[in-house]
């Protein structure tokens, strides 16, 4: 599946359009999401540094913040943090709110939108 694809059903699955065993939606809508963070971050980490052997997701953030854009390496960083909370899950910790998963897609779905700096 494509960024195209995933943000979509993020936010069905958020919605509630989508269901989700055991009222979960915020949390599996955050996976989608942070899955389609990861396609965004890795195409434009190849275009700037190609030929890098699998790179953890933190080097990858700073190898295009670096490398191609800061403003989108710091957005995606945010987002990437976010996200990553959301998946989480501790038994001392409530379930991520529906309207701060929200914002996150919203964050990642702007991302999707800017152009390939590093490409130019």
């Amino acid at each position: 599946m494509t960024v195209v694809d995933v943000l979509p059903m993020a936010a069905s699955v958020l919605d509630g359009s989508v269901p989700v065993p055991d009222g979960n939606s915020a949390r599996a809508a955050a996976v989608l999401a942070r899955q389609a963070l990861e396609q965004i971050v890795d195409e434009r980490c190849a275009a700037v540094a190609p030929g890098l052997l699998r790179p953890s997701m933190r080097s990858r953030l700073i190898i295009v913040t670096a490398l191609d854009d800061a403003e989108f390496g710091a957005c995606a960083q945010t987002a990437w943090d976010g996200l990553s909370r959301a998946c989480h899950h501790h038994s001392y910790e409530l379930q991520p709110a529906a309207g701060e998963v929200r914002e996150l897609i919203k964050i990642v779905r702007d991302l999707t939108n800017q152009p390939d700096a590093g490409r130019s």
